[in-house]
């Protein structure tokens, strides 16, 4: 296999592995998403719950009703607590993920100019190849001449 098939085998595979790692971004890009709107919407409906409780008590219901209202308010916090874990998580997850990606991404285009440069000097190579050919066909041609005319 020569230098240049190489570098085109490992630059599909490096291509493969970027690819791979942008998936799982974007994937854990959603979750980040998904957890945030779900707590967004319990910060909302604790907030409404809130303003049930001020109701109550401004209407001076009764002491049970207020007391239920505090608890549920209370385990609303609680869950509004673990959802922003949820979310840290998934945002630290999101930011590996990201990181990922973009090594993935600078190997495979270090692997894009490494496969350059290599097309690059076989393109050289070629060149100075059939350049020395002609010369040398040129040489040959004139001495042919040079020598017939003698």
């Amino acid at each position: 296999m020569t230098s240049r098939q190489t570098l085109t085998t490992m630059l599909a595979l490096l291509t493969d592995a970027e690819n791979k790692a942008a998936k799982k971004l974007g994937e854990a890009t959603q979750r980040l998403a998904a957890e945030e709107e779900k707590r967004a919407m319990l910060e909302q409906f604790r907030n409404e719950y809130q303003e049930k409780l001020r109701q109550a008590l401004a209407e001076e219901k009764p002491p049970a009703l207020i007391a239920n209202h505090q608890q549920f308010l209370s385990r609303l916090d609680e869950a509004v607590a673990i959802q922003q874990t949820v979310c840290a998580q998934a945002a630290a997850q999101r930011d590996q993920a990201q990181q990922a990606w973009l090594a993935a991404m600078g190997k495979r285009k270090a692997f894009d100019l490494l496969l350059a440069k290599e097309k690059e000097r076989a393109a050289k190579a070629e060149a100075k190849a059939a350049q020395k050919l002609l010369d040398e066909w040129a040489s040959q041609h004139h001495l042919r001449h040079t020598t017939q005319e003698d």
